[in-house]
Protein backbone atom coordinates (compact mmCIF):
# COMPACT_ATOMS: atom_id res chain seq x y z
CA UNK A 1 0.00 0.00 0.00
CA UNK A 2 2.90 2.37 0.70
CA UNK A 3 4.47 1.60 -2.67
CA UNK A 4 1.09 1.97 -4.38
CA UNK A 5 0.60 5.37 -2.73
CA UNK A 6 4.07 6.44 -3.88
CA UNK A 7 3.39 5.36 -7.48
CA UNK A 8 -0.03 7.04 -7.47
CA UNK A 9 1.47 10.27 -6.10
CA UNK A 10 4.08 10.16 -8.86
CA UNK A 11 1.41 9.70 -11.56
CA UNK A 12 -0.72 12.55 -10.18
CA UNK A 13 2.36 14.80 -10.04
CA UNK A 14 3.21 13.86 -13.64
CA UNK A 15 -0.34 14.64 -14.79
CA UNK A 16 -0.55 18.00 -12.99
CA UNK A 17 2.97 19.40 -13.47
CA UNK A 18 4.39 17.38 -16.29
CA UNK A 19 7.26 16.25 -14.07
CA UNK A 20 7.14 12.75 -12.57
CA UNK A 21 9.02 13.05 -9.30
CA UNK A 22 7.91 10.48 -6.74
CA UNK A 23 7.71 11.41 -3.06
CA UNK A 24 11.25 11.16 -1.69
CA UNK A 25 9.87 10.51 1.78
CA UNK A 26 8.67 7.08 0.65
CA UNK A 27 12.26 5.76 0.60
CA UNK A 28 12.47 6.26 4.37
CA UNK A 29 8.83 5.70 5.32
CA UNK A 30 8.64 2.16 3.93
CA UNK A 31 11.42 0.47 5.96
CA UNK A 32 10.67 2.59 9.03
CA UNK A 33 7.00 1.63 8.86
CA UNK A 34 7.84 -2.07 8.75
CA UNK A 35 10.07 -1.79 11.82
CA UNK A 36 7.48 0.26 13.74
CA UNK A 37 4.59 -2.03 12.77
CA UNK A 38 6.54 -5.08 13.88
CA UNK A 39 7.40 -3.56 17.25
CA UNK A 40 3.86 -2.24 17.83
CA UNK A 41 2.38 -5.68 17.17
CA UNK A 42 0.52 -4.71 14.00
CA UNK A 43 1.20 -8.15 12.50
CA UNK A 44 0.26 -10.20 15.56
CA UNK A 45 -2.69 -12.46 14.81
CA UNK A 46 -4.90 -11.18 17.68
CA UNK A 47 -4.36 -7.63 16.41
CA UNK A 48 -5.06 -8.56 12.79
CA UNK A 49 -8.33 -10.21 13.82
CA UNK A 50 -9.66 -6.98 15.37
CA UNK A 51 -10.68 -4.26 12.92
CA UNK A 52 -10.17 -1.36 15.31
CA UNK A 53 -6.93 -2.70 16.84
CA UNK A 54 -5.51 -3.48 13.40
CA UNK A 55 -6.33 -0.06 11.95
CA UNK A 56 -5.14 1.72 15.10
CA UNK A 57 -1.80 -0.11 15.11
CA UNK A 58 -1.13 0.50 11.41
CA UNK A 59 -1.92 4.23 11.67
CA UNK A 60 0.25 4.52 14.79
CA UNK A 61 3.07 2.82 12.88
CA UNK A 62 2.60 5.19 9.95
CA UNK A 63 2.64 8.22 12.24
CA UNK A 64 5.86 6.94 13.85
CA UNK A 65 7.48 6.31 10.47
CA UNK A 66 6.42 9.70 9.07
CA UNK A 67 7.65 11.57 12.16
CA UNK A 68 10.99 9.79 12.10
CA UNK A 69 11.40 10.41 8.35
CA UNK A 70 10.61 14.14 8.64
CA UNK A 71 12.96 14.53 11.60
CA UNK A 72 15.71 12.72 9.71
CA UNK A 73 15.17 14.97 6.69
CA UNK A 74 15.32 18.02 8.94
CA UNK A 75 18.49 16.77 10.65
CA UNK A 76 20.26 16.24 7.33
CA UNK A 77 19.01 19.57 5.96
CA UNK A 78 17.23 17.99 2.98
CA UNK A 79 13.67 18.77 4.02
CA UNK A 80 13.67 21.82 1.78
CA UNK A 81 13.81 19.57 -1.28
CA UNK A 82 10.48 17.95 -0.33
CA UNK A 83 7.24 19.17 -1.82
CA UNK A 84 4.87 19.73 1.09
CA UNK A 85 1.77 19.17 -1.04
CA UNK A 86 3.19 16.01 -2.56
CA UNK A 87 4.29 14.69 0.84
CA UNK A 88 0.89 15.42 2.40
CA UNK A 89 -0.91 13.74 -0.51
CA UNK A 90 1.36 10.69 -0.26
CA UNK A 91 0.90 10.30 3.50
CA UNK A 92 -2.86 10.81 3.29
CA UNK A 93 -3.18 8.28 0.49
CA UNK A 94 -1.01 5.82 2.43
CA UNK A 95 -3.18 6.22 5.53
CA UNK A 96 -6.36 5.55 3.54
CA UNK A 97 -4.81 2.56 1.78
CA UNK A 98 -3.48 0.99 4.97
CA UNK A 99 -6.82 1.53 6.73
CA UNK A 100 -8.78 -0.17 3.95
CA UNK A 101 -6.24 -2.99 3.70
CA UNK A 102 -6.10 -3.76 7.45
CA UNK A 103 -9.88 -3.47 7.80
CA UNK A 104 -10.32 -5.96 4.94
CA UNK A 105 -7.76 -8.38 6.38
CA UNK A 106 -9.46 -8.26 9.80
CA UNK A 107 -12.87 -8.89 8.22
CA UNK A 108 -11.49 -11.85 6.26
CA UNK A 109 -9.79 -13.36 9.31
CA UNK A 110 -12.95 -13.04 11.40
CA UNK A 111 -14.89 -14.98 8.75
CA UNK A 112 -12.23 -17.70 8.82
CA UNK A 113 -11.53 -17.58 12.54
CA UNK A 114 -11.62 -21.36 12.88
CA UNK A 115 -8.83 -21.62 10.29
CA UNK A 116 -6.55 -19.14 12.05
CA UNK A 117 -6.82 -20.51 15.58
CA UNK A 118 -3.69 -22.05 17.04
CA UNK A 119 -3.66 -25.76 16.22
CA UNK A 120 -2.42 -27.85 19.14
CA UNK A 121 -1.55 -31.55 18.78
CA UNK A 122 -1.28 -33.58 21.98
CA UNK A 123 1.01 -36.57 21.48
CA UNK A 124 1.53 -39.19 24.15
CA UNK A 125 0.78 -42.60 25.60
CA UNK A 126 -2.56 -43.78 26.99
CA UNK A 127 -2.62 -40.67 29.23
CA UNK A 128 -3.83 -38.57 26.27
CA UNK A 129 -7.28 -40.10 26.73
CA UNK A 130 -7.65 -38.29 30.03
CA UNK A 131 -6.65 -35.02 28.35
CA UNK A 132 -9.30 -35.02 25.64
CA UNK A 133 -11.19 -32.28 27.41
CA UNK A 134 -8.29 -29.93 26.77
CA UNK A 135 -8.48 -27.39 23.94
CA UNK A 136 -6.51 -29.37 21.36
CA UNK A 137 -7.12 -30.02 17.68
CA UNK A 138 -5.83 -33.60 17.63
CA UNK A 139 -4.68 -36.25 20.11
CA UNK A 140 -2.21 -38.89 18.97
CA UNK A 141 -1.82 -42.06 21.04
CA UNK A 142 1.54 -43.58 20.15
CA UNK A 143 0.48 -46.85 21.81
CA UNK A 144 -2.52 -47.19 19.50
CA UNK A 145 -0.31 -46.53 16.47
CA UNK A 146 2.48 -48.75 17.76
CA UNK A 147 5.03 -45.93 17.41
CA UNK A 148 8.39 -45.91 19.18
CA UNK A 149 10.86 -43.00 19.26
CA UNK A 150 13.51 -44.56 17.01
CA UNK A 151 15.40 -42.95 14.15
CA UNK A 152 16.18 -46.04 12.11
CA UNK A 153 12.92 -46.25 10.15
CA UNK A 154 12.38 -43.56 7.50
CA UNK A 155 8.80 -44.75 6.93
CA UNK A 156 7.96 -44.15 10.59
CA UNK A 157 9.65 -40.73 10.56
CA UNK A 158 7.63 -39.81 7.46
CA UNK A 159 4.36 -40.88 9.11
CA UNK A 160 5.21 -38.97 12.28
CA UNK A 161 6.16 -35.85 10.36
CA UNK A 162 2.95 -35.94 8.32
CA UNK A 163 0.85 -36.44 11.47
CA UNK A 164 2.18 -33.29 13.12
CA UNK A 165 2.93 -31.21 10.02
CA UNK A 166 0.07 -28.70 10.47
CA UNK A 167 0.56 -28.21 14.20
CA UNK A 168 1.33 -24.78 15.64
CA UNK A 169 2.15 -26.43 18.98
CA UNK A 170 3.14 -30.02 19.74
CA UNK A 171 2.59 -30.96 23.37
CA UNK A 172 3.89 -34.23 24.80
CA UNK A 173 2.09 -36.10 27.59
CA UNK A 174 3.72 -39.30 28.86
CA UNK A 175 3.58 -41.00 32.25
CA UNK A 176 7.23 -42.05 32.02
CA UNK A 177 9.59 -39.08 31.94
CA UNK A 178 12.35 -41.00 30.11
CA UNK A 179 9.97 -41.86 27.28
CA UNK A 180 8.80 -38.26 27.11
CA UNK A 181 12.43 -37.19 26.94
CA UNK A 182 13.10 -39.53 24.00
CA UNK A 183 10.11 -38.22 22.04
CA UNK A 184 11.12 -34.62 22.73
CA UNK A 185 14.64 -35.34 21.49
CA UNK A 186 13.33 -37.05 18.35
CA UNK A 187 10.87 -34.28 17.44
CA UNK A 188 13.56 -31.68 18.13
CA UNK A 189 15.93 -33.42 15.72
CA UNK A 190 13.16 -33.44 13.11
CA UNK A 191 12.90 -29.65 13.48
CA UNK A 192 9.65 -29.38 15.43
CA UNK A 193 9.08 -27.06 18.38
CA UNK A 194 7.92 -29.25 21.25
CA UNK A 195 6.46 -28.66 24.70
CA UNK A 196 6.08 -30.93 27.73
CA UNK A 197 2.79 -31.19 29.60
CA UNK A 198 3.51 -31.34 33.32
CA UNK A 199 0.25 -31.26 35.34
CA UNK A 200 2.28 -31.08 38.56
CA UNK A 201 3.47 -27.61 37.56
CA UNK A 202 -0.04 -26.19 37.10
CA UNK A 203 -0.12 -24.48 40.49
CA UNK A 204 3.44 -23.18 40.23
CA UNK A 205 3.11 -21.21 36.98
CA UNK A 206 6.74 -21.42 35.73
CA UNK A 207 8.11 -18.05 34.63
CA UNK A 208 11.37 -18.95 32.91
CA UNK A 209 13.94 -21.66 32.30
CA UNK A 210 17.45 -21.45 33.72
CA UNK A 211 20.34 -23.85 34.24
CA UNK A 212 22.25 -25.06 37.26
CA UNK A 213 25.44 -26.32 35.64
CA UNK A 214 23.95 -28.44 32.84
CA UNK A 215 20.67 -29.23 34.63
CA UNK A 216 17.64 -27.11 33.66
CA UNK A 217 15.64 -25.41 36.41
CA UNK A 218 12.22 -23.75 36.26
CA UNK A 219 11.79 -20.29 37.75
CA UNK A 220 8.47 -20.39 39.62
CA UNK A 221 8.65 -17.06 41.47
CA UNK A 222 10.55 -13.79 41.34
CA UNK A 223 10.84 -10.69 43.47
CA UNK A 224 8.51 -7.78 42.71
CA UNK A 225 11.32 -5.56 41.40
CA UNK A 226 14.23 -6.31 39.10
CA UNK A 227 17.78 -5.45 40.13
CA UNK A 228 17.63 -2.33 37.95
CA UNK A 229 14.40 -1.13 39.62
CA UNK A 230 15.72 -1.88 43.10
CA UNK A 231 18.85 0.14 42.34
CA UNK A 232 16.72 3.00 40.99
CA UNK A 233 14.51 3.04 44.09
CA UNK A 234 17.52 2.84 46.42
CA UNK A 235 19.30 5.67 44.62
CA UNK A 236 16.16 7.82 44.82
CA UNK A 237 15.91 7.18 48.59
CA UNK A 238 19.56 8.03 49.25
CA UNK A 239 19.43 11.18 47.13
CA UNK A 240 16.42 12.59 49.01
CA UNK A 241 17.76 11.59 52.44
CA UNK A 242 21.13 13.23 51.78
CA UNK A 243 19.49 16.37 50.36
CA UNK A 244 17.23 16.65 53.41
CA UNK A 245 19.98 15.85 55.94
CA UNK A 246 21.08 19.49 56.58
CA UNK A 247 17.52 20.27 57.72
CA UNK A 248 16.48 16.95 59.24
CA UNK A 249 19.58 16.26 61.38
CA UNK A 250 19.36 19.54 63.41
CA UNK A 251 15.58 19.04 63.77
CA UNK A 252 16.11 15.51 65.13
CA UNK A 253 18.74 16.83 67.55
CA UNK A 254 16.38 19.51 68.89
CA UNK A 255 13.47 17.09 69.22
CA UNK A 256 15.72 14.57 71.00
CA UNK A 257 16.52 17.16 73.67
CA UNK A 258 12.83 18.06 74.02
CA UNK A 259 11.78 14.41 74.39
CA UNK A 260 14.29 13.83 77.19
CA UNK A 261 13.24 17.08 78.89
CA UNK A 262 9.53 16.22 78.64
CA UNK A 263 9.76 12.87 80.50
CA UNK A 264 12.49 10.66 81.99
CA UNK A 265 14.02 8.12 79.63
CA UNK A 266 15.81 7.84 76.27
CA UNK A 267 14.94 10.06 73.34
CA UNK A 268 14.47 7.16 70.95
CA UNK A 269 12.25 4.08 71.03
CA UNK A 270 13.60 1.01 69.23
CA UNK A 271 11.17 -1.78 68.38
CA UNK A 272 11.61 -5.06 66.51
CA UNK A 273 9.44 -5.02 63.40
CA UNK A 274 8.94 -7.13 60.28
CA UNK A 275 10.99 -5.95 57.30
CA UNK A 276 11.98 -7.10 53.82
CA UNK A 277 11.34 -10.80 53.11
CA UNK A 278 9.95 -11.08 56.65
CA UNK A 279 13.35 -10.41 58.29
CA UNK A 280 13.28 -8.56 61.58
CA UNK A 281 14.91 -5.14 61.92
CA UNK A 282 15.08 -2.51 64.65
CA UNK A 283 12.71 0.33 63.76
CA UNK A 284 13.66 3.68 65.35
CA UNK A 285 11.13 6.30 66.47
CA UNK A 286 11.04 9.15 68.92
CA UNK A 287 9.82 7.91 72.29
CA UNK A 288 6.27 9.17 72.77
CA UNK A 289 5.25 7.05 75.77
CA UNK A 290 6.27 6.92 79.40
CA UNK A 291 9.15 4.48 79.85
CA UNK A 292 7.33 2.38 82.46
CA UNK A 293 4.30 1.94 80.17
CA UNK A 294 6.13 1.28 76.89
CA UNK A 295 4.76 -1.68 74.91
CA UNK A 296 7.81 -3.23 73.25
CA UNK A 297 5.93 -5.94 71.34
CA UNK A 298 3.10 -3.67 70.20
CA UNK A 299 0.42 -5.91 71.71
CA UNK A 300 -1.61 -2.90 72.84
CA UNK A 301 -2.11 -0.44 69.99
CA UNK A 302 -2.48 3.23 70.86
CA UNK A 303 -5.93 4.66 71.47
CA UNK A 304 -7.37 8.14 71.34
CA UNK A 305 -6.38 10.01 74.55
CA UNK A 306 -4.06 7.11 75.45
CA UNK A 307 -2.77 7.73 79.04
CA UNK A 308 0.60 6.14 78.15
CA UNK A 309 1.50 8.96 75.75
CA UNK A 310 3.49 11.95 77.03
CA UNK A 311 2.56 15.59 76.44
CA UNK A 312 5.16 16.03 73.71
CA UNK A 313 4.32 12.57 72.44
CA UNK A 314 0.81 13.71 71.51
CA UNK A 315 2.26 16.48 69.37
CA UNK A 316 4.87 14.22 67.74
CA UNK A 317 2.31 11.56 66.86
CA UNK A 318 -0.30 14.03 65.63
CA UNK A 319 2.24 15.64 63.28
CA UNK A 320 3.97 12.32 62.37
CA UNK A 321 7.29 13.80 63.53
CA UNK A 322 7.83 10.71 65.71
CA UNK A 323 8.71 8.84 62.49
CA UNK A 324 11.65 11.12 61.54
CA UNK A 325 14.39 8.90 63.08
CA UNK A 326 13.38 6.18 60.62
CA UNK A 327 15.32 8.13 58.02
CA UNK A 328 18.33 6.39 59.59
CA UNK A 329 16.66 3.06 58.76
CA UNK A 330 16.24 4.34 55.21
CA UNK A 331 19.90 5.41 55.03
CA UNK A 332 21.00 1.97 56.28
CA UNK A 333 18.88 0.22 53.64
CA UNK A 334 16.44 -1.39 56.09
CA UNK A 335 13.56 0.79 54.92
CA UNK A 336 12.55 2.90 51.94
CA UNK A 337 10.90 6.31 51.84
CA UNK A 338 7.83 4.70 50.29
CA UNK A 339 6.58 1.20 50.94
CA UNK A 340 4.29 -0.84 53.21
CA UNK A 341 4.47 0.44 56.79
CA UNK A 342 6.33 -1.97 59.12
CA UNK A 343 4.12 -3.52 61.77
CA UNK A 344 4.91 -4.60 65.31
CA UNK A 345 4.91 -8.35 65.96
CA UNK A 346 2.01 -8.19 68.38
CA UNK A 347 -0.28 -5.94 66.30
CA UNK A 348 -3.81 -7.32 66.05
CA UNK A 349 -7.32 -6.60 64.81
CA UNK A 350 -10.36 -7.82 66.74
CA UNK A 351 -8.11 -9.99 68.88
CA UNK A 352 -6.42 -11.77 65.96
CA UNK A 353 -2.87 -11.18 64.72
CA UNK A 354 -2.63 -9.50 61.35
CA UNK A 355 -1.44 -12.62 59.51
CA UNK A 356 -4.34 -14.56 60.99
CA UNK A 357 -6.79 -12.03 59.57
CA UNK A 358 -5.36 -11.59 56.05
CA UNK A 359 -4.06 -14.70 54.22
CA UNK A 360 -1.89 -12.58 51.86
CA UNK A 361 -0.36 -10.62 54.73
CA UNK A 362 3.21 -11.95 54.27
CA UNK A 363 3.25 -10.88 50.62
CA UNK A 364 3.40 -7.23 51.70
CA UNK A 365 6.93 -7.84 52.98
CA UNK A 366 8.33 -8.67 49.54
CA UNK A 367 9.40 -5.01 49.34
CA UNK A 368 11.16 -2.81 51.87
CA UNK A 369 8.88 -1.19 54.44
CA UNK A 370 8.45 2.54 54.05
CA UNK A 371 8.07 5.76 55.98
CA UNK A 372 4.85 6.29 54.07
CA UNK A 373 2.85 4.32 51.57
CA UNK A 374 -0.24 4.01 49.44
CA UNK A 375 -2.31 2.94 52.45
CA UNK A 376 -1.29 6.04 54.43
CA UNK A 377 -2.25 8.57 51.74
CA UNK A 378 -5.63 6.84 51.43
CA UNK A 379 -6.29 7.51 55.09
CA UNK A 380 -5.69 4.02 56.46
CA UNK A 381 -4.00 5.12 59.67
CA UNK A 382 -4.49 4.70 63.37
CA UNK A 383 -5.60 1.65 65.35
CA UNK A 384 -6.96 -1.45 63.62
CA UNK A 385 -10.11 -1.90 65.67
CA UNK A 386 -11.86 -3.97 62.99
CA UNK A 387 -10.58 -6.64 60.65
CA UNK A 388 -11.50 -4.50 57.64
CA UNK A 389 -8.97 -1.89 58.84
CA UNK A 390 -6.00 -4.19 58.29
CA UNK A 391 -7.56 -5.78 55.19
CA UNK A 392 -7.76 -2.36 53.52
CA UNK A 393 -4.14 -1.59 54.40
CA UNK A 394 -2.79 -4.90 53.14
CA UNK A 395 -4.82 -4.56 49.90
CA UNK A 396 -3.30 -1.10 49.32
CA UNK A 397 0.21 -2.41 50.11
CA UNK A 398 -0.11 -5.28 47.64
CA UNK A 399 -1.51 -2.92 45.00
CA UNK A 400 1.55 -0.70 45.50
CA UNK A 401 3.91 -3.68 45.13
CA UNK A 402 2.27 -4.80 41.88
CA UNK A 403 2.12 -1.32 40.33
CA UNK A 404 5.39 0.18 41.55
CA UNK A 405 7.10 2.89 39.57
CA UNK A 406 9.39 5.74 40.53
CA UNK A 407 6.68 8.18 39.52
CA UNK A 408 4.27 6.47 41.94
CA UNK A 409 6.81 7.00 44.75
CA UNK A 410 7.05 10.69 43.87
CA UNK A 411 3.25 11.08 43.89
CA UNK A 412 2.93 9.30 47.24
CA UNK A 413 5.61 11.49 48.81
CA UNK A 414 3.89 14.69 47.66
CA UNK A 415 0.47 13.47 48.79
CA UNK A 416 1.95 12.46 52.15
CA UNK A 417 2.59 16.14 52.87
CA UNK A 418 -1.18 16.63 52.89
CA UNK A 419 -1.81 13.88 55.47
CA UNK A 420 1.11 14.42 57.88
CA UNK A 421 -1.42 15.88 60.31
CA UNK A 422 -4.25 13.33 60.48
CA UNK A 423 -7.16 12.80 62.82
CA UNK A 424 -6.18 9.13 63.23
CA UNK A 425 -2.54 9.95 64.08
CA UNK A 426 -2.47 9.48 67.85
Amino acid sequence: MILAAAVTTNLVSLHMTGHGHGPKLAYVVLPTYLVAAWNLGAYHLPTLRSRLASVRSCLASLATAASFSLLAALAFSVIGSFSSRQTAFFLGLTAVGLTVFHWSVAAGLRRREHQTETKVILLGDDSVRSNRQRNVATTINVRARDWRPVEMDPNFLNDLSLAVADADRIVLSFRAFKEQQKWAKLLGELGFETELLEPGLAGLKPLALRYLDSTPTLVVSTGPLTLHKRALKRGFDLMLVLLAAPIIVPLIAVLSVLVRADSPGPAFFVQKRIGTNNRYFNCIKFRTMRVDLTDAAGNHLTERNDPRITRLGHFLRHTSLDELPQLWNVFMGQMSLVGPRPHALGASAEGALYWEVVPDYWHRHSMKPGLTGLAQIRGYRGPTEKKCDIESRVAADIEYIHTWSLWLDVKILFRTLRVLVHSNAF
